[in-house]
């Protein structure tokens, strides 16, 4: 059995190299389309841009594995099929069961591997890919937002706009976030219907001109009076040190795909306790509001919060008519305050739920090769007459289906839509319960052909099965 061990690992090993290398250059080509514009165009060095797409591999690498593993399994044991050694086998006693161990055997040791490489290997490579694409980043700030997600621009400063348009720098519907320091859990909230953004080159600025917004600024006390919001037509917000902020030499703060697994569960701790502070404080003032609403309704309170003697007389007609105002403007206040916190609890679970995202893709993404061998077995004997090309096909259509399911999941889990884990096991999950039914349906239809007739003469043979 050991031989036979060696024999298949030896037979996919070969298609499992071939697999891999179309996958990645076809990740490539997808790189290659991002970043061909701003090489022209920007001027950047050859050696830097080879630099760029040598880094760029670390990432790619990631996903090309686990489909170099379903070609592989598809295309070598289809192989041995079409060569007739798998009826052989099952004419000697030796089941599917026996070709399935030493395959996830071998896919357990990648998935290990692939752990490994994505907690110690994967974050450095990303993080030193970030710091090379300062000068692209510096030249083209657009780059650092994307559409309808928040995006750090520095430790201090969020952003979220709607739309965005990379030939003329315009945003759309503009959330900004700006906070004092690092506890601050009441950062104050910029809005504005559209902006531009100009980058300084001389200055090391970025400045973000905005129109047609307002400027909501909450004070730490909980003391909505002092809560106020200013409106504008136009209004610049400067960003400095964007430089430093990228610089390989000076940047020391990481994204979610420049972490370990250890500072990821960190960060989203971290996230996880601001907006439970955040949610509390919104609580903490609607209490207020709705305490202060009551007292100016009840008569042993009105007087005193009115800056009267207490009464317990009804109110006449003017001093209904200013208690009705007066709790009227409570009430927007208490209303801009709510979507103040709405926004700023928001941003805190959209960058959670990123942390967590990454965090179950560096486990699922590896796993997803024990899966592949679950369902490329089956499929590899069921398709042996068929040839290369159909395997090929089958692998490519069976990983796109898998790829859209772990995209979609993530911009899903990253908008709040779906669960983080369910966002990234969903995929592993779903082709397990298809792959077990169809390896056990497989198993049991070959079980007609792993069978030897009794000899008729003497009927002293005996037939072997599985």
């Amino acid at each position: 059995m050991n031989l036979l061990n060696k024999h298949l690992l030896r037979t996919t090993s070969g298609p499992f190299v071939f697999g891999f290398c179309v996958v990645t250059f076809v990740l490539m080509i997808d790189i290659l389309y991002r970043y061909v514009e701003l090489f022209v165009t920007r001027g950047v060095s050859f050696w830097t841009a080879t630099e760029v797409l040598i880094l760029s591999l670390g990432h790619m690498f990631a996903l090309s594995i686990p489909m170099a593993v379903l070609i592989g399994v598809l295309m070598g044991v289809g192989q041995l099929a079409a060569d007739h050694e798998i009826t052989a086998m099952k004419a000697s006693g030796i089941g599917l069961y026996a070709l399935l161990r030493p395959l996830l055997g071998g896919a357990l040791v990648l998935t290990l591997a692939m752990t490994a490489y994505n907690h110690y290997v994967l974050p450095e490579w990303n993080h030193k890919l970030a710091n090379l694409l300062y000068d692209i980043k510096h030249v083209r700030p657009m780059m650092e937002i994307r559409e309808q997600l928040f995006t750090e621009l520095n430790d201090r400063i969020t952003i979220y706009v709607k739309r965005k348009d990379e030939k003329t720098n315009r945003i759309e519907q503009v959330i900004i976030l700006e906070k004092d320091g690092p506890g601050d859990i009441a950062p104050t909230m910029t809005t504005a219907a559209w902006g531009t953004i100009v980058p300084l080159h001389d200055s090391n600025t970025m400045r973000i001109e905005l129109h047609d917004g307002e400027i909501h600024d909450l004070p730490d006390d909980n003391d909505l009076a002092r809560y106020t919001i200013t409106r504008f037509n136009s209004h610049n917000l400067h960003i400095k040190d964007m430089e430093r902020n990228l610089q390989a030499s000076n940047r020391t703060s990481r994204g979610d795909r420049e972490m370990n697994l250890t500072a990821l569960l960190e960060a989203a701790g971290r996230e996880a306790e601001e907006r439970r502070k955040t949610e509390s404080r919104s609580r903490e003032l609607s209490g207020s509001l709705a305490q202060r609403q009551w007292s100016l309704l009840d008569p042993r309170t009105r007087g005193e919060l009115l800056g009267r003697q207490r009464s317990t007389e009804a109110p006449d007609l003017a001093q209904r008519r200013n208690l009705l105002k007066g709790t009227r403007q409570e009430a927007r206040r208490a209303a801009r305050s709510a979507g103040f916190q709405e926004n700023v609890v928001r941003s805190q679970r959209a960058r959670e739920n990123s942390y967590m995202v990454e965090f179950h893709k560096k486990f699922a993404i590896p796993v997803a090769c024990l899966v592949f061998v679950l369902l490329g077995l089956p499929m590899a004997v069921s398709t042996a007459r068929s040839g290369r090309g159909v395997s090929l096909s089958l692998a490519l259509g069976l990983y796109l289906v898998y790829y859209l399911f772990l995209i979609g999941g993530e911009k899903l889990a990253d908008r709040g839509r779906l669960d983080p884990a369910l966002a990234m096991w969903m995929a592993n999950a779903s082709l397990t319960l298809i792959g077990i039914p169809v390896l056990l349906r497989t198993v049991k239809e070959s079980s007609l052909f792993s069978f030897t007739l009794r000899p008729r003469a003497d009927g002293s043979g005996t037939g072997e099965t599985d």
